[in-house]
């Protein structure tokens, strides 16, 4: 045996091959690989998550109450409006109409309760009635306003309405209030008739002289038109409605997009007048100018506004009609 090979031997009995078990260090490896791509996941997604605009809130706390913001922005308007227009209809309401402790309020058009709510904090002694054509809002309302508040209650009426509640089962005409003869102090709607016909009009009007006590009084905000107030409206464009009114329905009635006719329409003086006698009330007062014609420097509300009364009193001993 040449030397070489004799080396080879010893080496080999006395070095002895090794053979590397790697399981545990590729388990490590993985493990490892696993834990790297876990926190490369979560950077990943904390950065996203601070240059991803934030996620709109669902609700918007108001006066004590978290309120569904899909049902605020049905009444034209989000959170970012929602506390501005309650308190500018609330010093309107108080301005014009005022409503004491005692008295027996009507709001047509309650909505999601942007009025009822400070209403709920003054009539102590009194009571108020809500109706809405959306139904989900009265669901609301009546869940968190009126179970704590007693003296609140809310009426939904499933009229058919091409923007607010189409597949109604029902028309304005069919509209009877739940409401006692002569029994309301003060009614209110913001931005109602700017939404209805003349004949849907004139039957809540009718509605209006049949529940108002003699002394009460509503407050109704419209859209009313000339020549004049149509030329400023086109040339200032002042709200975010691009309000032209360029359709004339029938004489005294014009409206504002054919698609959605109720999206807005408007009324002149003139016709106004004939609804009120058809419906069997008056004027309490001037008309109230509005801003949204951009025609007049002084006005008192965003819309022209309405103080009605009933045309007629009756003798309460005699039953005799007279003109108030």
């Amino acid at each position: 045996m040449s030397a070489t090979a004799l080396l080879r031997k010893l080496k080999g009995s006395m070095f002895p091959k090794l053979v590397l078990d790697r399981t545990p260090l590729d388990n490590q490896i993985a493990e490892l690989k696993k834990a790297l791509g876990d926190i490369t996941a979560k950077y990943e997604a904390a950065l996203t998550a601070v240059h991803a605009p934030a996620a709109a809130p669902t609700t918007f706390h108001f006066n004590g109450y978290d309120i569904p913001v899909d049902l605020m922005q049905m009444t034209g308007g989000g959170p970012e409006t929602f506390e501005e227009i309650s308190a500018m209809h609330q010093s309107n309401l108080a301005k014009w109409i005022g409503i004491k402790p005692q008295h027996h309020v009507l709001e047509i058009g309650c909505g999601i309760g942007r009025d009822a709510i400070p209403l709920s904090t003054i009539l102590s002694d009194g009571s108020y009635v809500g109706v809405d054509i959306i139904g989900r809002s009265i669901e609301w309302c009546t869940a968190n306003i009126g179970a704590r508040n007693p003296n609140f209650k809310f009426v939904h009426y499933d009229v058919d309405d091409q923007l607010h509640n189409p597949g109604g089962t029902t028309s304005t005409e069919a509209i009877v209030l739940p409401i006692e003869d002569r029994s309301i102090d003060r009614i209110f709607l913001f931005s109602v008739f700017t939404h209805m016909y003349q004949e849907d009009i004139e039957h809540y009007l009718h509605e209006f002289s049949r529940v108002l006590k003699p002394d009460g009084l509503v407050y109704a905000t419209t859209f009313i038109y000339d020549d004049a107030v149509l030329e400023s409206a086109r040339s200032t464009n002042k709200t975010i409605f691009n309000l032209r009114f360029e359709h004339e329905l029938h004489e005294g009635c014009r409206i504002n997009n054919l698609e959605y006719p109720l999206g807005a329409v408007a009324f002149t003086r003139e016709l106004w007048q004939k609804m009120l006698i058809a419906g069997g009330m008056k004027l309490a007062k001037p008309i109230l100018n509005g801003q949204w014609s951009g025609l007049y420097d002084k006005f008192d509300d965003g819309q022209d506004v309405l103080i009605l009364q009933p045309a007629q009193i009756m003798h309460s001993l005699t039953g005799l009609p007279h003109t108030s």
